[in-house]
């Protein structure tokens, strides 16, 4: 029914084969405007949203600022730095974030997307600091934890000798005044105030969220309580448009430091820290497309029964449009999975996506009716660089499911760094219409292709429709 046997050997070795292309580092002028998957950001630039339109951030200079945040600000200002990733020999930055020192071993955290680049790429990409007081310096990576987005750094030869900030490990409670200082844009450094909202409820990492404004180049500076100790570290991502500012909570960074023993550089290869990301992509995603405790969850819909929470991550909404100018009606079940993990500037995993639309005419002729559906079940244009993907390798198929037949076409392409990883595109169209018709789509961006295999499986073992 699936790609089993012979299907499932060729898609792996065209996918396989389509990857075999030697990956090349990106350099900044390869950057393509509204190429990088919903959500990535460039920490140097003007945020954009998944369409490249601008994103509308507060106007940090307009925000009032408290004493208490001042306070907090000039006993922190000696710890925060920013980091700045280069291209080659290049003068100016490829992209920037911030850090904070902590701990006892001169160990600075940021954002792993705010080093991902020198990670991947430790030939070409370097890392330099530039302190509150003007100094400037080389770092090196010393331990990276992709799933939180979370790295440590630590200066190559100048001791900076910054003064460390204390960890708090407990989730601070709704409601309690939060601060979050970093290096926004070409603003220096800057603090903003808010409140810290405890643990989002939905997704696999754990974030809190934060109300006061994280800007682009604030990702990886210390997020402080009322007291001045570190809760969580900065990250900004993108939601409909506007930067929504979550906080990793600190308790994630102390394993980390105890990881922290030689620079990355200096004890893999480079081929070995991509496998080390690719690994823990793989164990992330393997959670993230885990059934839930009750088993798939599944509407029914005009007499098709369709899944759709297939795993614990997903939420899933319903909306109907009527018939317009296509003359088509059609109910819209969207799923989706609200994790995401930038493993490299422009390139975001850990996408998980249901479609189902059911859909009806009165008033078109069979012909026409087929049509229009083979125009909603064509597969979306693929996103993604080729030098960071391969191209995709498709199989279509007449399927038989429980209670009707469908057309079926699965396509999958591997990643050409990251060994082991691959996408997954699923469009499913039924044949034997009468009055209703299911046109279904899935999306698996970033994972194991036995895993993906088995949630395809488990997604068309789900569907049923009975008069």
């Amino acid at each position: 029914m699936l790609i089993r046997g012979l299907m499932a050997a060729a898609l792996l070795s065209l996918a396989t084969a389509a990857a075999a292309m030697e990956p090349v580092a990106p350099a900044p002028e390869q950057e393509e405007p509204g190429a990088a998957a919903p959500g990535a950001m460039d920490e140097s630039a003007p945020a954009e949203d998944a369409l490249g339109e601008p994103v509308q951030e507060p106007d940090l200079a307009d925000l009032p600022l408290s004493d208490s945040a001042r306070v907090r600000l000039e006993r922190a200002r000696g710890s925060v730095i920013q980091i700045r990733s280069f291209f080659g020999n290049a003068a100016t930055s490829a992209t920037h974030g911030s850090g904070f020192a902590t701990g006892d071993d001169d160990l600075i955290v940021t954002n792993y997307h705010v080093v991902s680049a020198a990670v991947l790429y430790p030939g070409q990409y370097r890392l330099e600091f530039l302190t509150d007081d003007n100094r400037l310096g080389r770092l090196q990576v010393m331990a990276i934890d992709v799933r939180n987005d979370l790295a440590l750094v630590k200066a190559t030869e100048d001791d900076l000798d910054l003064p460390p900030l204390r960890l708090r490990e407990e989730i601070p409670r709704q409601g309690e005044r939060a601060y979050s200082i970093g290096f926004p844009l070409d603003l220096g450094l800057t603090i903003t105030e808010g409140v810290a909202n405890g643990l989002v409820a939905s997704g696999l990492e754990a974030r809190i969220h934060y109300t006061g404004a994280i800007n682009s180049g604030m990702s990886g500076g210390p997020a402080l309580d009322a007291r001045g100790a570190v809760y969580g570290v900065n990250v900004s991502l993108i939601s409909n448009r506007q930067l929504v500012g979550f906080v990793v909570p600190a308790r994630h960074v102390t394993p980390l430091l105890a990881a922290a023993r030689r620079p990355l550089d200096d004890t893999l290869s480079p081929r070995q820290v991509r496998a080390q990301v690719a690994a823990q992509v793989l164990a992330h995603q393997a959670e993230a497309l885990a059934l839930p405790a009750d088993g798939p969850g599944t509407q029914t819909v005009h007499g098709y029964t369709l899944p759709t929470q297939m795993a614990a991550t997903l939420e899933c909404g319903t909306t109907g449009t009527a018939a317009t100018g296509t003359r088509l009606n059609v109910e819209l079940i969207g799923c989706g999975a609200p994790s995401r993990l930038r493993i490299q500037p422009g390139l975001e995993v850990g996408q998980i996506q249901v479609q189902h639309r059911v859909v009806s005419s009165t008033r078109l002729h069979p012909l026409q009716f087929a049509q229009r559906l083979n125009r909603l079940a064509a597969l979306r244009q693929p996103t993604g660089l080729a030098r960071d993907v391969a191209d995709f390798a498709c199989r279509d198929s007449l399927v038989s499911l429980d209670g009707f037949d469908a057309r079926l076409s699965t396509c999958v392409r591997q990643y050409r760094l990251f060994d082991g990883l691959y996408d997954f595109e699923l469009a499913l169209v039924s044949v034997s219409h009468g009055e209703h018709a299911l046109v279904s789509h899935v999306t698996l961006r970033g994972t194991g292709f036995e895993s993906g295999q088995a949630f395809i499986r488990r997604f068309l073992e789900a569907m049923r429709w009975s008069p």
